[in-house]
């Protein structure tokens, strides 16, 4: 049986971001911003870039500020990059206006 190794990545992803879905609330900041880190180091390897700067900015804007709420937004938006099929880097502006969209700027 021959597995897909983007499927694989792909899975693997999905199942980090659900997880921080679900424990969103009850990780401290420093946890969430570390399990960011790595669902943005695994997209960068394998060149998903709408994770990665998903991930990326994320970290930064609750590192910042801490809001837990847009936390959920923007792992909502990566869960819909994990689940898409498309590394065109193109798709990144796409997921990055999305969360824009909803009021999840960063401060600055």
């Amino acid at each position: 049986m021959k597995h897909d190794p983007m499927l694989m990545v792909r899975s693997d992803l999905l199942n980090r971001i659900e997880l921080l879905q679900r424990d969103c609330a009850i990780l401290s900041l420093a946890k969430l911003c570390d399990q960011l880190d790595e669902i943005r180091g695994i997209a960068h390897r394998y060149g998903i870039e709408p994770i990665e700067r998903l991930a990326s900015l994320l970290g930064s804007v609750i590192a910042y500020n801490g809001h837990r709420q847009v936390a959920l937004t923007y792992l909502s938006l990566m869960h819909d990059a994990a689940e898409g099929e498309s590394v065109d880097p193109h798709a990144s502006s796409v997921f990055l206006a999305a969360a824009a969209l909803r009021g999840c700027r960063p401060h600055r």
